[in-house]
């Protein structure tokens, strides 16, 4: 007589294996787990998301973790032609034409106190006039870096000594400096993708011609006096070096400076300038390169 089945007992099973479809399927699922948890950091949580402001974290433990966040998954992506050696290629004429317009950003300058970037509006749709208190040193740096810019550069100087070598050095060109006498007249065509700095570097008081649109004209004071500042609140841009304690007094009383930024002027170091425009004064360390240094000089106001 047969008793009540055992307890304990099970009867056997037959396994019926997938189709060889969903194999593939659960192997490629298999080795993406896999992959996943090989790929995250061992001993590192998912850092919280910033809290939202006015909203101070408490206690002293660690960052909470976020909640359900998704795996990253393996995508897959269409393969990516293979680059031709050939299709590509522009002649000597072609590649010459190109330059990089940098009306958006404008002419690198330095960084500010707090490390930062400070460029330089010098080209715009308007005409500007510019005008530095300082040495031949920090005008054939502003001119080097505009010639770099993709500006052309025309100097009025009783002094052409080595500005003709400061164009070839930043361009490999002869065209882009013209070294003109005091006095020359200036006619100039300059558009946004080829503007036109010109520098008088002069005793002699410019030309009484407006500048154009996308042309610059930068004035250089070697040392400023009662006489020759009052032309200083009609610039767009001043720019000055380390003054005197006198010169210092002159820029306050004409540009209605505070007596703090009056007492700073005179304390700027050699590679430092003090930019003064519509946006505020600022502060600017200038970062002379090496092949800066070496074609114009250590930095100084001579």
């Amino acid at each position: 007589m047969l008793g009540a089945p055992y307890q304990g007992y099970a009867p056997p099973t037959t396994a019926v294996a997938p189709p060889p479809a969903q194999q593939r399927q659960q192997a490629a699922a298999q080795a993406l787990a896999t992959t996943v948890e090989t790929a995250r950091p061992l001993g590192l949580s998912v850092a919280a998301p910033p809290a939202p402001p006015g909203h101070r974290p408490t206690g002293g433990g660690p960052s909470p973790v976020v909640p359900d966040q998704r795996e990253w998954r393996q995508r897959r992506h269409r393969a990516i032609p293979r680059l031709r050696i050939g299709w590509h290629q522009a002649s000597a004429t072609e590649l010459d034409r190109l330059q990089v317009a940098g009306a958006s950003f404008g002419l690198r300058l330095g960084r500010n106190q707090s490390g930062f970037p400070v460029a330089l509006a010098l080209f715009q749709p308007e005409p500007t006039t510019v005008m530095l208190i300082g040495g031949a040193w920090a005008a054939r740096l502003l001119a080097y870096r505009a010639l770099g810019y993709g500006a052309r550069v025309k100097v009025l100087t009783a002094q052409p000594k080595g500005w003709s070598d400061l164009g070839r050095s930043a361009t490999g060109r002869t065209d882009r400096v013209a070294v003109l006498p005091p006095g020359s007249p200036v006619e100039t065509t300059a558009s946004a993708d080829a503007p036109v700095l010109v520098l008088h570097d002069t005793e002699q008081p410019p030309s009484a011609t407006e500048p154009v649109a996308w042309e610059t004209r930068l004035t250089v004071l070697r040392r400023l006096t009662p006489d020759n500042v009052a032309a200083m609140p009609n610039a767009s841009i001043v720019m000055m070096q380390r003054l005197t304690p006198s010169e210092a007094q002159i820029v306050a009383s004409a540009m209605r400076l505070t007596p703090r930024t009056s007492q700073q002027l005179p304390m700027l170091r050699d590679d430092m300038m003090a930019v003064l425009s519509e946006t505020g004064n600022h502060y600017v360390w200038l970062g002379p390169g090496k092949s800066e240094l070496e074609l114009i000089g250590r930095p100084g106001r001579y």
